[in-house]
């Protein structure tokens, strides 16, 4: 009896248990941890009828002629989404950037947008 339960103990845990995992983001196809830039600057915005954020990363790259989502694109090509502001600067100082400054900006519809320069 004790090792039948054992054996359910171990599948139990076996199953349930989930390494850390943290997504892995890239813009214009390079992973946003390995940006060979000294500088980043990231601007949430909010997503239309939710309360979460995406981020638009910029560290100089070339510009598009037309707006896509390659600066914002996980592997999936998703935007990059986050719960909050918080949650974005935390996943960005996660991964490795130093916040140096935050900059607000009020848009025409009230909405406000955060720029972080890492």
């Amino acid at each position: 009896m004790k090792s039948l339960f054992t054996l359910l103990f171990t599948f139990y845990c076996f199953f349930t248990t989930n390494g850390q995992s943290t997504n892995m983001y890239f813009i214009n196809g390079i992973p946003l941890d390995s940006i060979q830039a000294e500088y980043i600057q990231a601007e949430t915005c909010r997503v239309a009828f939710s309360t979460k954020v995406f981020l638009d990363i910029d560290y100089g790259q070339e510009p598009k002629i037309l707006y896509n989502k390659y600066n914002r694109a996980d592997t999936k090509g998703d935007y990059i989404e986050f719960k909050s502001n918080m949650d974005a600067l935390n996943y960005l100082t996660a991964i490795g950037y130093d916040l140096i400054d935050t900059d607000y900006l009020r848009m025409k519809d009230d909405e406000i947008r955060v720029k972080y320069m890492l």
